[in-house]
This record gives structure tokens, sequence and C-alpha cells, in this order.
């Protein structure tokens, strides 16, 4: 009972009824008073028209001696001299005493038992000869109609919350159905079932919005389980190789005996662990990149040289190719330095393993404001239909990217990783002097 009473639901419904019942409250109120002063002003207006009157037929009459003062059923008339006697009333209170005491206001509120029993508006006018024009009338009117807007305030002001809470109750009902049928969906939606998706209004209100966001985030948690599941199948794949050829190894030469087999077998076995290293150390460095919160890629931002991280790259290297570095040239970029040293390592590990005799690396500032890292070589280069595919994780083409290069197919993705973070591009086509493939790497120029 007391988590119905939590819902939005139903704080949205006594929340409007209050502020309405506050409103109306004040609203009425106000009414009642604004009409009381009316019918107040008004009354006073008709006294003062009277008090004029009777001072005109004084002055006709030449005297207050041949004045007659007709009876008035809501009202009456006196008229006073200077002594406060009376001289004159009209018969519903002929022989009272005066009734009017001196105030400094000439129009007053006061009860007249003499008359009737209810309250009297009483206004007193000193006129010419030392007279004073006393007249009222009864509030009896005024009184009845403020009884009646009260009553009927009284009668409509519930009923009509009433209404007003049945309305909003209705109307945010209808609302929030759609955000129930939101939170029912995705209360049911398990790890397995992220293929579904929550019902879309087709509206473009904040509900809208709401189901649209809701189902872009599904979008990427089914993409991301996918590509863990895929990720993990891969990644399993992969060291049960190595770890396969080690037993192997291992149990041949233990059960041989031989002095040359188990160094032969120590080898291959020290080979395959430093492939293992190699994968983990890259399986970690992705599940770093993707474990960052948000998915958000935060790279720091100093000055890097890129020729001077490709010139070190190349000359760490040691083999029997050629590596070139003549076309290396200045180039500075903003960014994390040991990513991008990764970045070129990867690149030219890639080359040296499918070229036949060189590999050049070069980096160019170019006039629209960019700097652009190529690392090409003479091998047999990368099939049109493998080169978006070549930066997926574990992906390699049939021939060219073969397992037996030791690699671990995750270079390149590694690569597309840390370039996508520092807001550049990476892409291969073939290499226009060497014939084989060509990696380009585009980041954004510092200098510009």
């Amino acid at each position: 009972m007391n988590n119905r009473l939590r819902t939005i639901r139903v704080k949205a419904t006594l929340a409007s009824t209050l502020v309405v019942a506050v409103a109306l409250t004040v609203a009425g109120l106000t009414l009642v008073q604004v009409l009381r002063s009316s019918q107040i002003r008004s009354i006073d207006t008709t006294l003062e028209l009277r008090a004029t009157d009777v001072e005109s037929l004084i002055a006709a009459d030449g005297g207050v001696a041949r004045l007659s003062v007709e009876d008035d059923e809501d009202g009456f008339v006196q008229i006073l001299d200077v002594s406060g006697a009376v001289v004159a009333a009209s018969g519903n209170i002929e022989g009272e005493p005066s009734l009017v005491v001196g105030t400094g206001d000439p129009t007053i509120t006061m009860s007249v038992p003499e008359v009737d029993s209810g309250n009297f508006r009483v206004r007193s006018d000193r006129v010419g000869g030392g007279l004073t024009i006393v007249v009222g009338t009864s509030l009896e009117n005024v009184d009845r109609v403020l009884a009646t807007v009260r009553g009927s305030l009284l009668l409509g002001l519930p009923l009509l919350l009433v209404l007003i809470a049945v309305l909003v109750w209705v109307v945010v009902g209808r609302a929030l159905r759609p955000v129930e049928a939101i939170r029912s969906e995705v209360a049911d939606i398990g790890g397995g079932d992220l293929h579904r998706r929550v019902p879309v209004t087709g509206t473009h209100d904040e509900i809208g919005r709401l189901a649209m966001t809701m189902n872009e985030m599904l979008d990427r948690l089914e993409a991301s389980s996918v590509a863990q599941a895929r990720f993990v199948s891969d990644a399993s794949h992969e060291l049960r190789t190595p770890i396969a050829v080690i037993r192997h190894e291992l149990e041949i030469a233990l059960r041989s005996g031989d002095a040359v087999l188990l160094r032969e077998a120590a080898a291959e076995v020290l080979d395959e662990d430093l492939r293992m290293q190699r994968l983990v150390e890259d399986l970690l460095l992705l599940a770093r990149r993707d474990g960052r919160t948000g998915g958000s890629r935060v790279v720091e931002r100093p000055l890097v040289d890129l020729d001077d991280i490709a010139l070190g790259e190349a000359h760490r290297v040691a083999t029997d190719k050629r590596v070139d570095t003549s076309c290396v040239s200045a180039g500075q970029v903003r960014g994390n330095e040991d990513q991008l040293v990764r970045v070129m390592r990867n690149l030219i590990d890639n080359a040296l393993s499918h070229a036949k005799h060189t590999v050049r690396v070069s980096v160019s500032s170019t006039h629209d404001g960019f700097v652009r890292m190529h690392v090409e070589d003479d091998g047999d280069g990368v099939a049109d239909s493998d080169r978006e595919r070549i930066f997926e994780r574990f992906a390699r083409s049939d021939e060219a990217r073969a397992r037996d290069d030791g690699g671990s197919g995750l270079g390149l993705a590694i690569v597309a990783g840390i370039v996508n973070d520092h807001g550049g591009t990476v892409a291969v086509d073939t290499s226009p002097s060497l014939g084989g493939a060509r990696f380009t790497a585009t980041f954004a120029d510092a200098r510009v």
C-alpha cells in the first residue's frame, strides 16, 4: 500500500489537487470579500443619494416642521437639530432617541434593534441650519447574497476538486502508461533477450525520446554482448593453440628422454610462451580500453612528435629486411605518446612480417591541417574484400595474414582503437611504389 502511495501518479494527483485547492480557496475568499465590498459601496452610494434627497425636501418645504418622512421597510430616516434631538423621523423609528453616536466616519455599520435584528449601514450628514440627516438601510440583502455565494463555494469547490483529481489521475495515468510498458519490457529482458526492444510511442515528446534512448542502449548492450561472446570465443581459441603446442612438445620430449629433443622442445615452448605473452598483453590492453567509464576514450593531449616516434621504432627493429625512413619529415600531433608508439610499432611489425625485402615508413604534414603516417611493404598486400575486416579483432586474411606468422590477430585492432581515440582515421590500400600493403594513419596537425 505504501509503495502504491509513492507512485508518480498518486503524487502528481495529490500535488495538483492540493495546489488547486489552495488556489480556489484563496480565489473564493477574495471573491466573497470583493463582492461584499462592491455591495457596501453600492449601498453607501444609495444612502448618499437619499440624504441628498431629504436635504432637498427640507429646502423645498422651507423647514422641518412641514417635512413628511415616508416609511421604508429596509431603512429609516432621522433628522436631528443642533442639540442632537430628533425633530423628524420615519415611522418605523418614530419616538426613538438619536441613533448616531459621534464618530469620525460619516458612514458606519451598526445594529439598530429598534428597526430589525440585523446589521444596518448608517450615514449622517450635517446640513444647513444646524440640522443632521441620518439615513440607514439594512444589510440583510447583502448578507443573503454573501451567504448564497459562500454556500455555492462550499458545495462547488469540493466537487470541482474531486473532478480535477479524477482528471489529473486519468491524464497522468495515460501519460505514464507508455513508461510502465517500457519498465515492464525492460524488467522482462534477460541476458539472453537483448534482441528485444521496448515499445516506441511514435511521438516526439519526452516519453518517445525515452523509448528511443532505451532502444539505443539495448542496441549497444546487444552489440557489446555479442562482441564479448565473440571475443571470449576467439581468445580461448587463440590461447588453446599455443597451450596445445607446449603440451605436445613437452610430452614428446619427456617420453624420449633425448637431451637434444629436450632443448628443441624448450626452444619451441619459449616461442609459444612469448606468443601467449603478446596475446595476453594485447587482450589486457583492449580490455582496459573497453572498460573505460561509459565507453569514453580519455586520451592525454600533450604535443607529440610523430617523426621522432617513426625514426625510433624503425631503428629499434632487428631484421635483415630494409626499413626505409627517408620520407620521414616533421609532424606534430596532440595525444598519448606511449599509445602512439604502440601504433607505430604494430604497423612496422605487421609490415615486416609480410614484406619480402623492404618496408618504408613516412610522416608528412599536409596543407589541409593533417599529419599522415604511412607504413608500406613489398609483400602480397591486402585483398579489397579484407581491407575493412582486417582491423577487427582476431581477423586475418586467408594468405597474407596467416596464423603461421605468429601474430595474435589483435595488433591492427589495437591500432584502429588508439587512432580512433585520438580523433584520427586508419585505412589500408596498395602501396603505389612497393606494390604491397600501405597502412595510413591520419591525425589532426597540432600546429594548425
